[in-house]
């Protein structure tokens, strides 16, 4: 009995047929090494799941609002059973609560409907190289949403917190340990010894700090770890 091959792909789901059909046109378009599987509900999403494709499961494209299911619960459900998987929120939700459950959830990177046209290209080769791409819009409000829970503990407490634990969720385990370090002033040198990396290592966390967080310096970081 032949033994049918199955190649790398990639998981659409979105419960918007007529976007799902752009959607997986572009998808197909920037990742030609994958074949593309579109779904349009939570049910036909986890029977998916459970198939002998989805082993060859490279990248998944989710929906937050699968009718009246919320497509978090299949963030988490996938990043346990695929934790290599990266998972890409492609939304209409601009709530910066959803928006870090979804994260939290496991999601590494969060675009907005309304303003993909042009930047999928740019979210997908993003969160396929390792990186975190999120709407600027919503790391806006997340950064808002950062400040606001900051300055109440600090106004709570007497005190200030360094780095707020909700912005670190946003983050690795490594760049949360290399932000913890660099908002207490250490240099990218003092850094890397005291987290025994390479000092290019630390830049490379530095920068994916920045992207995260929407700053362009160690300046701008600053203001959004005192605000």
């Amino acid at each position: 009995m032949a033994i049918e091959m199955i190649g790398p792909c990639l998981l659409l789901v979105e419960d918007d047929v007529h976007f799902a059909a752009w959607a997986a046109a572009e998808l197909g378009a920037h990742c030609q090494d994958l074949t593309a599987h579109v779904v349009h509900d939570l049910a036909s999403a986890r029977a998916w799941l459970k198939s002998p494709s989805a082993a060859s499961l490279r990248l998944a494209v989710i929906d937050l609002h699968l009718g009246q299911h919320s497509g978090i619960d299949l963030i988490g459900e996938l990043s346990q059973s695929h934790p290599e998987v990266p998972i890409l929120v492609l939304t209409s939700v601009e709530a910066p609560d959803e928006a870090l459950r979804a994260i939290q959830a496991g999601a590494q990177g969060y675009m907005l409907k309304v303003t993909i046209e042009g930047e999928l290209f740019r979210a997908v080769h993003q969160i396929r190289s390792g990186g975190s791409p999120i709407n600027p819009g919503i790391a806006h409000l997340l950064l808002s949403a950062f400040r606001t829970a900051s300055l109440k503990t600090a106004t709570e407490t007497g005190g200030t917190q360094p780095v707020p634990s909700e912005l670190l969720s946003v983050l690795s385990a490594r760049e949360s340990d290399v932000l913890k370090l660099v908002a207490r002033g250490y240099a990218d040198k003092e850094v890397a010894a005291r987290l025994n990396i390479a000092p290019s290592t630390v830049d490379t966390h530095v920068r994916a700090i920045y992207r995260k967080l929407s700053v362009n310096s160690r300046a701008q970081l600053r203001r959004v770890l005192e605000s």
